[in-house]
């Protein structure tokens, strides 16, 4: 399923995870479908775990698990366009992420992790992200205060399904952290 465009700009366009005819990492711009951005040319591969696009800063995230994951050496790979337009890659082991304190992209590889890779799971992170005031993929927030206050939002709202979603996701990431200590 893909999703762009959801009703304003600060809301990203998404890409799910589906397989595909080539599925080999060597070459990151033959495996993705390209999608005009807002300042570039935003590369979304449908290969991937989790993937997403900011079109207010043209960012993009591809999550994909490292060629040499296991459970005990939870690596991932991410890799995609920052906000200049350039490619990056990064390694994350989400073993070591604190979602107190740290990037956008470090917390798409644990939210992947820890199974979070639905349709409305990838709407919390975009939601996620406007609530932590990031300017870019690459900033630390408290992505775990950005989700109590988003539940806190959701109780005013009367909206449960949106409160037991964020509820859960914080469960998921804590019970994960708690695991890992």
């Amino acid at each position: 399923m893909s999703v762009s465009g959801i009703g304003t700009a600060s809301y990203p366009a998404w890409q799910g995870a589906r397989k595909v005819e080539s599925s080999t990492k060597g070459d990151f711009g033959a495996n993705v479908k390209g999608v005009s951005g807002a300042k570039n040319v935003v590369h979304l591969a449908p290969d991937a775990l989790f993937s997403i696009y900011d079109a207010q800063t043209g960012e993009s995230a591809n999550v994909y698990r490292a060629d040499d994951y296991s459970e005990e050496n939870p690596l991932y790979l991410i890799k995609g366009m920052d906000k200049n337009g350039n490619e990056y890659e990064q390694t994350v082991d989400v073993s070591k992420v604190n979602p107190n304190s740290c990037s956008y992209k470090e917390m798409l590889a644990l939210n992947a992790h820890t199974g979070n890779k639905s349709d409305s799971n990838f709407l919390s992170m975009a939601i996620m992200k406007d609530k932590a005031g990031t300017s870019s993929y690459h900033e630390k927030a408290d992505w775990l205060s950005a989700a109590y206050a988003l539940m806190d939002d959701m109780k005013t709202l009367g909206n449960w399904d949106g409160y037991l979603r964020y509820g859960k996701w914080i469960n998921d990431i804590m019970t994960f952290c708690k695991s890992k200590s």
